[in-house]
């Protein structure tokens, strides 16, 4: 089975020559200079909107993974924007399509994975159309031809840190070149998202990248509960569960702390008084 590259063409390119401009570019305005990424990374957080936005933004997290060699197999978690009936849900076999070639899904460890999450169940229909992992996976890709994914939808429930630990815990012991990456936006702000709590104009956007701040302090500082309850509280993040699931699984692979590698927003791209926030994040 393989999953369509739903997105292509609107979110980012659909032809492969197009697509793989487009990812160079991305690639050479994301520095990181390899000397300043810590060998103990390992993994981090992205964010999903089309490459226009925050494609620099998940390049800088993707090409420190890619400084220390650990994009061979990688489990992803992601945003459920409404699919999932229950806590999560795992792409387990086949592969994904993108512009730049197949992707394939290392089902073996996707199988480990539902082993050791009771809550999780292999459904392939919840991934459809979902963009939070999908926008990644040519990027990962064009940075690693070889690369294997381990695709996880998660909802904002309690559970997705415990979801998160039990994962870490299982790469810690049968898989530790193995990354893990969580795929979030941030504060969703102005009157499509219908989220204005400090009203329009500069003083609504100076509050929303107040409100980002907020949950990247506690994401730092690596606090998985209380970025669930956070994000369910200010809605300053749409996939909080993705975040605090990404946070615990690194944990358990020995990471002590995160550090935000950038942070934008949609309103500093394309102006206007409504605004998405974006972070890069790598846990080490």
């Amino acid at each position: 089975m393989t999953r369509p590259a739903y997105l292509a063409g609107t979110w980012y390119p659909s032809e492969e020559t197009s697509c793989r401009r487009e990812v160079e570019r991305i690639l050479a305005a994301a520095a990181v200079d390899p000397s300043d990424v810590p060998e103990t990374v390992r993994g981090g957080l992205v964010p999903h909107a089309g490459w226009t936005f925050s494609g620099r933004t998940a390049a800088r997290t993707l090409k420190a993974l890619a400084a220390r060699d650990r994009l061979g197999r990688v489990v992803i978690f992601g945003t459920d924007h409404g699919r999932l009936s229950g806590p999560g849900a795992v792409y387990a076999k086949g592969a994904w399509a993108t512009p730049l070639g197949e992707v394939p899904v290392d089902a073996d460890l996707a199988g480990a994975v539902l082993g050791a999450c009771e809550e999780l169940t292999a459904d392939p229909d919840a991934h459809a159309g979902e963009n939070s992992i999908e926008i990644q996976v040519p990027l990962l890709k064009a940075l690693a031809d070889d690369v294997r994914i381990v695709p996880v939808m998660l909802s904002l429930r309690p559970e997705a840190a415990a979801i998160g630990r039990r994962v870490g815990e299982l790469l810690a012991r049968d898989a530790p070149e193995a990354s893990v990456l969580g795929s979030s936006d941030l504060t969703h702000y102005g009157p499509r998202y219908r989220f204005s709590p400090a009203g329009a104009g500069e003083s609504g956007l100076t509050w929303a990248r107040e409100n980002d701040r907020r949950i990247i302090k506690l994401i730092e500082e690596m606090r998985a509960a209380e970025v669930v309850a956070e994000a369910g509280e200010r809605q300053n993040a749409c996939g909080g569960g993705a975040v605090a699931a990404a946070i615990e699984a690194c944990s358990a692979l020995g990471a002590t702390r995160g550090q935000c590698l950038e942070y934008t927003t949609s309103s500093e791209v394309v102006g206007g008084l409504e605004t998405v926030g974006y972070a890069s994040v790598i846990f080490f």
